[in-house]
């Protein structure tokens, strides 16, 4: 038995951090990325698949609505072969592949894509809208050179844009030397290219941002939001995020960037009053986050409707609550001031205290 749990499936109703029997999971997100084809729509999500002892087996990234794999089984079936591990758990690889292949359904295995899907126009990364590439790396977060555990795994397998495999002989040891801190061939090798993934166009910007050449950065996608996502959800920024951002935003300012940068600042008041930001999955949390931080608890109930995370929706309820008791507080103060009761007025003054800095420590 096999189970799955993705995360951060913008879709309202699917499914997002449960752990899902692998063929429930199978359809719903193979009905997903049918329909995120349909309207042209691409955006990523993590997903991991547990045995039935609830023990991690896989990790990966899903692309809904890119035109690679029809479905999660076909990527499956393709990127787990390649992945370099230890002899001794070469045993787990194939009792994985093995439980794949007794799971699915035989329409799964032979699922394509139409001719036309098959052989997408070579500037279709670019044309993309907007809002639908900030899905990709929004939700996605991810860096090319940091992928957990499978990174070289990933590295030398990524989706090329010119049907030529990564992991040929000629793109593999670029991939690897890039492990190493040797970007610059990888680098010149990509400039090249007439199309680019996702994967390596977050490669590239990266590189850019660290050498501080936020004009080239900008350059690969047209868009300087999509740099200030790609600073915002990398982990090759984490240490010095803020200072990264507030330098880009210095040369390429975006009111996606100036939200960003004030929720870094914890500015909450300014963050939300920014108008036309485009709001992927962490930008919605980040905003809900700035409501709670602000006590305002109409506005965090309206913004957590748009999330999944169960934890903030669980805040915003603490917050709900706990404002109810604080107004009940006050209006019981207000009547014991009038009758001039001091002990009942301090014990209201303590219990008032008392929730306040409960609702001030929810974050």
């Amino acid at each position: 038995m096999l189970f799955v749990r993705f995360t951060d499936v913008p879709k309202e109703g699917f499914p997002n951090y449960e752990r899902l029997p692998y063929e429930e999971a199978l359809l719903l997100s193979t009905q997903v990325h049918q329909e995120a084809q349909q309207a042209n729509e691409r955006f990523a999500s993590e997903f991991r698949i547990f045995d039935d002892a609830d023990q991690l087996v896989y990790k990966g990234t899903f692309q809904f609505g890119d035109t690679t794999y029809p479905n999660l089984y076909l990527q499956l079936k393709d990127r787990i072969p390649r992945i370099r591990i230890r002899k001794e758990d070469a045993t787990k690889k194939i009792l994985l592949l093995e439980n794949l292949e007794r799971l699915t359904p035989e329409s799964y295995k032979t699922m394509t894509t139409s001719a036309t899907q098959q052989h997408p126009d070579a500037t279709h990364v670019s044309r993309l809208r907007r809002g639908q590439r900030r899905l990709v790396y929004g939700v996605s977060g991810v860096s090319l050179l940091l992928f957990g555990t499978l990174s070289v795994v990933q590295l030398v397998q990524p989706d090329s844009p010119s049907g030529v495999q990564a992991a040929t002989s000629d793109w593999q040891p670029l991939y690897e030397a890039a492990l190493t801190g040797e970007t610059e061939p990888l680098m010149q090798r990509l400039e090249k290219q007439k199309s680019l993934s996702n994967e390596q166009q977050q490669f590239l910007i990266t590189q850019y941002v660290e050498k501080q050449d936020y004009d080239q950065a900008v350059a690969v996608t047209n868009d300087p939001i999509d740099v200030e996502t790609i600073i915002m959800q990398s982990k090759p920024f984490a240490t010095d995020r803020q200072e990264t951002l507030q330098a880009f935003q210095a040369v390429h300012p975006t009111n996606e960037g100036a939200f960003d940068l004030a929720i870094l600042q914890k500015d909450y008041k300014r963050a939300v009053s920014i108008p036309d930001v485009e709001m992927t999955t962490a930008r919605k949390e980040a905003k809900t986050r700035a409501y709670i931080a602000l006590k305002d608890v109409t506005k965090a109930q309206e913004s957590v409707k748009l999330i999944q995370d169960e934890q903030l929706k669980q805040q915003v309820g603490t917050l709900v609550q706990l404002d109810e008791e604080i107004q009940a507080l006050e209006n019981q103060k207000r009547q014991l001031s009038e009758k001039t009761d001091k002990k009942e007025l301090e014990k209201l003054n303590e219990s008032l205290e008392a929730k306040q800095r409960q609702a001030s420590s929810l974050l």
